[in-house]
């Protein structure tokens, strides 16, 4: 069922006690090794990226926009998003790096997340056929949330990477799913068109 997806739990004392599991692999010639060769030294993910430094950003990306998501009176949260080379996400070649940064102001659950992530999709009309293999790994990566707390997505080629306060929690390999998930702010029909004004930029 999660064929060519990996899923990499990496050791995370503070999160979820030392554990280390692997839920899937891929085949033995994975798009992550092919993209190495091409990409070499400009490789940020495949460098084994394990915590993002103060910095990280500045050093390695281009800041396309940032905006701040409320309803009503309450902040939920504020996001950037970064390219490595000024350009919209999955626009250019294999090589290319996003970063998306969401900085949460509130309190928010693992289910919250996981309910608003599904009616963003829905609301997208995304099969769910399409997403519902993902909700689940989802699930399994995703903590509750507390206001102040960062969670990051990292995605380069096929590959998307998941930090949770700077630090890695893990690894996807699946092309579709880095795309589908920053659908949710960058698609044309998204339902935060003024928050995907602010994100891209010029490039909107």
């Amino acid at each position: 069922m999660y064929r060519n997806v990996v899923l990499i739990f990496i050791i995370t004392i503070n999160l979820y006690g030392v554990s280390f599991q692997v839920l899937a692999t891929s085949e033995p010639q994975s798009t992550s090794a092919k993209t190495a060769k091409t990409c070499n030294s400009e490789n940020i993910i495949l460098n084994n990226v394990t915590t993002i430094s103060y910095n990280f950003e500045d050093k390695h990306f281009q800041q396309l926009g940032k905006a701040k998501l409320s309803v009503l009176f309450w902040d939920i949260y504020e996001s950037t998003l970064y390219t490595s080379d000024g350009k919209l996400p999955f626009s250019s070649n294999a090589c290319q790096q996003t970063l998306f940064e969401i900085r949460y102001l509130r309190d928010i659950s693992k289910k919250e997340l996981l309910e608003n992530t599904e009616s963003q999709w829905r609301y997208l009309n995304v099969e769910k056929a399409t997403y519902s293999d993902y909700l689940t790994l989802l699930n399994d990566i995703w903590p509750d949330i507390q206001a102040g707390d960062q969670l990051s997505l990292l995605t380069q080629g096929s590959v998307t990477v998941f930090y949770f306060n700077q630090q890695k929690i893990a690894e996807i390999e699946n092309r579709l799913f880095g795309e589908l998930f920053l659908r949710i702010w960058l698609d044309e029909n998204t339902s935060e068109p003024k928050l995907r004004q602010q994100l891209l930029g010029d490039l909107a």
